[in-house]
């Protein structure tokens, strides 16, 4: 990315930093099978984490890259949860800081790490890693070509990926590719096949190319519910003003996520 989406991206997230809480740390939407599903909205979001992670087909002691990783709340459940070790990158220094924060609290010192990283141009060696996860991420790349082509690099043979996309089904106006912009989400894709014409330039065999704009459709609502829950108890915490501007701005992109985005995940491996 160049120096100003990184500045951006980064101060994007570190402006919204302490607010995570609300979500438990999960900066993704939540999933549910149907209408009729009752599960909480932070166990949704919970649930997606295991949806997208069952993906990779970890094994234990696996090496696992998560590109745009937050606070690190899906690293440290899917390093819980198979054994693996994770190693994230954020362009946000308070998530660096946050997320080894809760690697700490969770036990898994040594297993996962966050570190500041561009993902664009990634410090690692080449074949590095048995798997990767961009989770919800990609839609923030200026340039996705070169963040996939960077995973592709560091990928071993056989290395899976899966990503996830924000598409685009209905038709945006300027005004509001502008509040996208403004929230980190440049040039969402018309179609699923776009996402799979990505990953196969890139130098990826798509496995599995999945829609499941239906099963996180709830999340918005479902945020705005919590976020009018503990607004009293933010705006103690963090300030009346701050509280507003947040409410104002997040009521904006999810109101037009909830009605003109959607949701896509793919599974990838580099061929031998």
């Amino acid at each position: 990315m160049s120096e100003q989406v990184i500045d951006q991206v980064g101060d994007y997230y570190d402006d919204i930093g302490e607010l995570v809480e609300l979500v438990g740390g999960n900066l993704h939407v939540g999933y549910w099978d149907s209408d009729a599903d009752q599960t909480p909205f932070l166990e949704a979001m919970h649930r997606l984490t295991h949806e997208v992670g069952s993906r990779l087909a970890l094994r234990r002691g696996e090496r696992v890259l998560d590109v745009g990783c937050g606070v690190g709340e899906p690293a440290v459940r899917l390093a819980q949860r198979y054994g693996v070790s994770v190693t994230g990158i954020t362009v946000s220094r308070w998530q660096v800081a946050e997320a080894n924060r809760r690697v700490v609290s969770a036990g898994l010192r040594g297993r996962v790490t966050v570190e500041y990283a561009d993902a664009a141009e990634q410090p690692f060696p080449d074949d590095t890693f048995d798997a990767a996860l961009v989770f919800d991420a990609l839609p923030s790349a200026e340039d996705k070509p070169r963040w996939l082509r960077e995973v592709h690099r560091v990928l071993r043979p056989g290395g899976r990926l899966v990503f996830t996309e924000y598409p685009r089904v209905a038709d945006l106006t300027d005004d509001e590719r502008g509040v996208l912009a403004m929230n980190t989400i440049h040039t969402p894709p018309a179609a699923l096949d776009d996402s799979v014409d990505l990953a196969r330039a890139t130098g990826f065999e798509v496995v599995a190319a999945e829609d499941l704009t239906r099963q996180v459709r709830r999340t918005y609502d479902e945020f705005f519910v919590a976020l009018a829950d503990q607004r009293d108890a933010l705006a103690a915490e963090y300030g009346e003003e701050r509280i507003a501007m947040f409410t104002t701005g997040i009521t904006a992109m999810f109101s037009l996520c909830r009605d003109k985005i959607g949701y896509h995940v793919l599974t990838c491996v580099v061929p031998d």
